[in-house]
């Protein structure tokens, strides 16, 4: 704490200090004192008979620098007396109502909680009319929850005539809600207290519904006379929920310290550009990480898979044989095998050791948009143009096939046996895998060019034409939050969860960037430039630790990511150097696997 100096300090001797307005007299209950009926500013008393709040120090250090607070002092103290009470500690709670003067609630304030946690409703309904609700509509609004409760816990004493009349001449008095009647009438059938609780969804005189009430009553009463349920809790709860809203990387609940404000202190973030890897003739399309980290596979328009090491950049093999346009690829689960799919209307099977073709899939009819494994090593899915969707083994043979829309894109949970299709119009088609039975569609207001699931599987992302990413929660089958910023129209462009726990969304754009934004705030994190035509695709890793682009300028970029949040690189730029670039696997490669780019690369830090 920062005390106040020089001629802004306000000292005093202890005992000129202001009167604490303490009792000689003992408090009439835990909760209140009758010196100071509802806890309003204490009496004077002269300094020679009150209590010292500093006992046990000397005369001479006596004199202390009182901190100037914009909070009143009686508010502060009753929330600590609340709390203290809550906590159950009865003897400082005590000690501190003595001691400052102010007690948590006057006399007839805790003789209302005290008739309401005793049951005694005959006082209750009394006090209803002397401790200050301001209108009429409220006391009934009130006295309707005292009726309620005692209405309830009569029928739980089978006293059914007792609560048959406080039923027609009290409760339907005091509202006009017909429904609610009905609903509590009905509970004049229940054969049993047991049945009783578990129609009204009631824990029984016994349990918390007392308090439950007490709790539903404070919004009638003053909170200068009843201070509202666990308030200093409800404080410290919306400081720490405005800190997180206020910190551009949290993205999940935790733990948090009150003795610090809040931060994420380690946030996984792309913050630089590390290496431009060139290797493709053509537009690269595609790019998948292998689970384990070690690899980077890249699917292009020059008919061609490459497998990136991840250690050193370079070109581990070249996978050449497909005669269209390669458009889409799925690693094993193991990340032995990987499977490319074509334009050519085929998906290929790879050795990722030997750079071998293992298997060749022909099944479709025309361009075969993408695949996905499904769980095992053995068995895979796609999806093409021609409205198939077909699950493969991995010797060649088809295990089922269902006609479908045309599929633009598809994911799938093995966990919640999942599979989501997007088709080339608005709909995202949800089907069970282990049946390929339809369940349910999610309708979109323009065309859906890409999907991502998280790994959860509770949330999925799609890519519209419109340049506009929408999330989805599956559980609920709503549109959570919109994503917007980047450029996208008549590109297929991938979209995809990133960073630890999938607290990122990104996706590449037609202006050549890439955009990063929180998941769970929609908060644009940052733009990141690397590529100079369109960035087709966006892929993470947390294995390796990275997230990857590719663009139409026929090169991938590899953004490492570093703990701590990029506060201090908006603006800079980031030279990738030479060093890093790939390094070809023959001859023929080195020439394609040239340094990275002679321009200078940068990320643009969006706060």
């Amino acid at each position: 704490m920062t005390l106040p100096s020089g001629d802004d300090a306000h000292c005093e001797d202890a005992t000129d200090a202001k009167s604490n307005g303490a009792s000689t007299s003992q408090p009439q209950s835990p909760l209140s004192s009758s010196n100071h009926g509802n806890g309003g500013s204490a009496s004077s008393i002269s300094s020679s008979t009150q209590p010292m709040r500093y006992p046990g120090l000397e005369q001479e250090t006596r004199r202390i620098c009182l901190r100037e607070s914009q909070f009143d002092e009686e508010q502060v103290v009753r929330l600590l007396l609340q709390e203290l009470h809550d906590r159950g500690f009865v003897d400082t709670f005590t000690k501190l109502q003595e001691e400052s003067g102010y007690t948590l609630e006057n006399e007839p304030i805790a003789q209302f909680r005290a008739s309401i946690l005793a049951g005694e409703w005959l006082k209750v309904e009394e006090a209803l009319l002397t401790i200050g609700i301001s209108t009429q509509e409220a006391r009934n609004a009130a006295l309707f929850l005292v009726k309620r409760q005692q209405f309830l816990e009569l029928l739980e004493a089978r006293k059914l005539k007792q609560a048959l009349l406080i039923l027609q001449n009290e409760l339907s008095v005091l509202t006009d809600d017909v429904l609610q009647l009905h609903r509590l009438s009905s509970l004049l059938m229940c054969p049993s207290p047991e049945a009783l609780r578990a129609a009204a969804g009631w824990d029984g005189g016994d349990g918390r519904s007392r308090f439950l009430v007490l709790e539903s009553l404070q919004a009638y009463i003053s909170p200068g006379k009843m201070v509202p349920v666990h308030r200093m809790e409800t404080l410290f709860t919306q400081a720490i929920a405005h800190q997180c809203e206020a910190c551009s990387y949290h993205v999940r609940s935790a733990s948090q310290s009150l003795y610090v404000d809040h931060t994420c202190p380690t946030p996984v973030f792309p913050q630089g550009l590390q290496s431009s890897l060139r290797g493709h003739e053509d537009e690269v399309w595609y790019l998948a990480f292998s689970p384990d980290g070690r690899y980077l596979a890249s699917a292009s328009r020059d008919k061609t898979c490459i497998i990136w090491s991840m250690e050193d950049r370079s070109i581990v093999h070249r996978l050449s044989g497909h005669e269209g346009e390669v458009s889409y690829l799925a690693w094993s689960p193991n990340s032995k095998t990987i499977v490319s799919a074509s334009s050519d209307k085929t998906l290929r099977l790879w050795d990722v050791n030997t750079g071998d073709l293992l298997q060749s899939f022909d099944g479709h009819d025309e361009t075969v948009t993408s695949c996905r494994w499904l769980g095992d090593n053995d068995r895979f899915i796609s999806g093409g143009m021609d409205h198939k969707i077909i699950i493969w083994s991995t010797n060649g043979s088809i295990i089922k096939q269902i006609s479908s829309p045309r599929v633009h894109d598809l994911a799938v949970s093995v966990e919640r046996s999942l599979l989501l299709v997007a088709d080339e119009k608005t709909d995202i088609h949800a089907y069970d895998l282990s049946t390929l039975t339809f369940l349910y569609n999610l309708k979109e207001p323009a065309e859906v060019m890409s999907l991502a699931l998280s790994a959860d599987a509770q949330y999925c992302i799609t890519g519209l034409c419109t340049g506009e990413l929408h999330m989805w929660d599956l559980n609920t089958r709503l549109r959570m939050r919109e994503f917007s910023g980047h450029t996208q129209g008549k590109y297929v462009i991938r979209c995809a969860f990133a960073g630890l726990d999938d607290c990122l969304i990104t996706t590449g754009s037609e202006d050549g960037l890439a955009f990063v934004w929180n998941r769970d705030t929609g908060k644009l994190l940052a733009r990141l430039r690397g590529h100079t035509k369109t960035t087709n695709v966006c892929t993470w890793s947390t294995a390796a630790g990275a997230l990857a682009t590719a663009s139409d300028d026929k090169t991938i970029c590899i953004w490492p990511a570093y703990h701590g949040a990029p506060s201090d690189m908006s603006g800079v730029s980031v030279q990738s150097p030479a060093s890093q670039s790939s390094v070809a696997s023959d001859d023929e490669d080195k020439s394609m696997a040239s340094a990275a780019h002679s321009t200078t690369l940068s990320v643009d830090v969006a706060f």
